[in-house]
């Protein structure tokens, strides 16, 4: 199953306007999603703190993160693999500040 299959599958729908920002591509897993998440956060860097297309950018690097945790959980994903998933996210978006 592909990641957009995925996303599509879910019982709670993505809003239309919001779905074309999911576009990442590949069979779906955790490592997968947090991989979408973080290209998301390197492509944001942004000049003009104005422009709105950098919030929707972190919001679907919040939701591939979001995403791939509730997919650890459904697969029976234990503490520490959490843990160690919210150290990969909080290393990765500090490095690109």
């Amino acid at each position: 199953m592909t990641i957009g299959q995925w996303i599509d599958g879910r019982e709670r729908a993505v809003p239309d306007e919001f779905r074309p920002l999911l576009s990442a591509g590949g069979p779906v897993s955790p490592d997968a999603l947090l991989a979408a998440a973080e290209r998301e956060v390197t492509g944001c860097a942004v000049e003009n703190p104005r422009d709105r297309s950098a919030a929707f950018t972190l919001l679907a690097a919040d939701a591939y993160v979001t995403y791939a945790c509730a997919l650890m959980i459904v697969e029976g994903a234990g503490a520490s693999t959490l843990k160690g998933t919210a150290q990969r996210v909080a290393r990765g978006w500090w490095d690109n500040l």
